[in-house]
């Protein structure tokens, strides 16, 4: 359940942290493309010939562009009845996932560094100096609709730490940089804080999409490089800093709470 109207505990700086999934967090071991071609089979009665490409982009995004490239008619006239199929297939998601997915090294330990409680102070974790000491919250942005978000997570034991009520998800809107605002929103309204505005607000991802979305909104952008995408490659997307994974724990928080 997804609480509103909490009350803000001062004028201290908060920070909120969306962390992309696909690629960032986990490996969800090519179930995407499977569910896909269930799905499509489900609605249409034949067989899924071609995917969109998924990096990056949110599911309602890649859903219209799926049904377009297969010529079904009016195609935006089915992006949610295909959502809604999505959606019924999480619990054989949640098996595929645990028989085929993993967590991504150092993805747990990043998560439960910043789990509840934490606070960004001056000199956090030794090194992370420039935010004034505030409440950290975490969440995720994702181009996933959010029920197959929550069951990927759980599948690989990456849930418990995040709050999944402030984050943003691919069946909130078609363009990703959309939905840094819809999780500024909803953090905003559950925190009670006016907005988490600028470089309170970081987004962490494994793709140049990821990184143009925090970018679009003024945000502050973590690239990670264990997707399909170079480190070079994500910085000349503009990220402001670039991790080669998350399995050095003190790095990472340098990276999301020096402001």
């Amino acid at each position: 359940m997804c609480l509103v109207g909490g009350t803000s505990a001062g004028p201290s700086r908060e920070i909120l942290v969306l962390w992309d999934v696909d690629g960032t967090l986990l490996n969800a071991g090519g179930v995407g493309v499977d569910l896909y071609s269930v799905v499509f089979l489900r609605l249409f009665g034949r067989a899924l010939e071609v995917v969109a490409p998924m990096a990056g982009r949110t599911d309602r995004a890649i859903i219209l562009e799926t049904l377009t490239l297969a010529g079904v008619p009016e195609p935006r006239r089915h992006v949610d009845p295909f959502i809604a199929g999505l959606a019924a297939q999480a619990p054989s998601v949640r098996t595929a996932i645990a028989a085929r997915g993993r967590a991504l090294p150092g993805a747990a330990a990043a998560l439960a560094a910043l789990g509840p409680g934490r606070r960004a102070a001056a000199g956090d974790g030794g090194r992370a100096g420039a935010a004034a000491d505030g409440q950290v919250h975490q969440s995720v942005l994702t181009g996933n609709i959010r029920t197959l978000a929550e069951v990927k997570l759980a599948a690989v034991g990456l849930r418990d730490p995040l709050d999944l009520c402030i984050g943003a998800y691919g069946d909130d809107h078609e363009e990703r940089a959309e939905l840094v605002q819809v999780a500024r929103r909803r953090a905003a309204a559950v925190h009670g804080r006016s907005w988490f505005g600028g470089q309170g607000t970081v987004v962490v991802g494994d793709t140049p999409l990821d990184i143009a979305a925090a970018l679009a909104a003024g945000a502050r952008a973590v690239g990670v490089a264990t997707g399909g995408f170079s480190a070079a490659a994500l910085r000349s997307a503009g990220a402001d800093i670039v991790l080669p994974d998350l399995t050095d724990t003190p790095l990472v928080l340098e990276a999301l709470l020096s402001l």
